[in-house]
């Protein structure tokens, strides 16, 4: 069983050394991105153009909900329709030990936070934007450093009816859950600009790098 440190020593130690500082991103289903490189993108890319299978640049409910599926497919190893304590086990030890890791030094957030230019928005000021939603930082045990929407356990979340296991139609309700949080607009549709930062991306704890574009 992989502890949290034991996986960051080990995937220090696997990447290239000149690679710079690691990065991560949980998807909402739960997947982990990780990418090295200070120039790197933030990996929240790379999830967001996998989901989008179109490639249209919107992601949609059916396409959201399909990357779920995807994932939860992934996971349920024996195949038997649905993720157990055995197969969620191995999610948080294996796939995902970050879902074990304690909040970052509050002390180290201020630091990076006052250390960080503000952003005034740019100098186009006839540009048509839409702003993202703002993110809240009151919980960064966990996945919810690297993920939207501040979930410490993104799989353990799905099994809201408590029965210990998660069955298609729990990752399905999650999805759309999920979704409607994220499309603050209500427009039926993700784009990459309109999704929040996660803590991780705006530079907590040390681990931001370049931006998603």
């Amino acid at each position: 069983m992989l502890t949290v440190l034991s996986f960051l020593l080990f995937a220090a130690a696997s990447g290239d050394p000149g690679s710079g500082r690691l990065q991560v991103f949980i998807a909402p289903s739960g997947e982990p991105f990780r990418v090295y490189g200070d120039d790197a993108p933030y990996p929240l890319v790379d999830w967001f153009a996998g989901a989008d299978a179109n490639g249209d640049g919107q992601l949609d409910f059916a396409e959201f909900n399909a990357d779920f599926l995807r994932f939860f497919a992934e996971l349920d190893v024996n195949q038997d329709g649905s993720i157990d304590g055995i197969e969620r086990a191995r999610y948080e030890n294996e796939i995902a030990p970050e879902t074990q890791s304690g909040p970052y030094d509050e002390r180290l957030r201020a630091r990076e936070e006052k250390a960080r230019k503000p952003d005034f928005g740019g100098s186009d000021q006839g540009a048509s934007t839409v702003l993202r939603p703002k993110p809240s930082y009151s919980n960064t045990s966990g996945a919810a450093q690297y993920e939207m929407l501040g979930q410490p356990e993104p799989v353990a979340a799905m099994d809201m009816l408590m029965h210990g296991r998660i069955t298609a139609t729990d990752a399905s309700n999650a999805a759309r859950l999920c979704f409607r949080q994220l499309d603050s607009q209500n427009r039926g549709y993700l784009t990459l600009d309109t999704l929040p930062e996660t803590y991780a991306e705006s530079g907590g704890g040390g681990r931001g790098g370049k931006k998603r574009n």
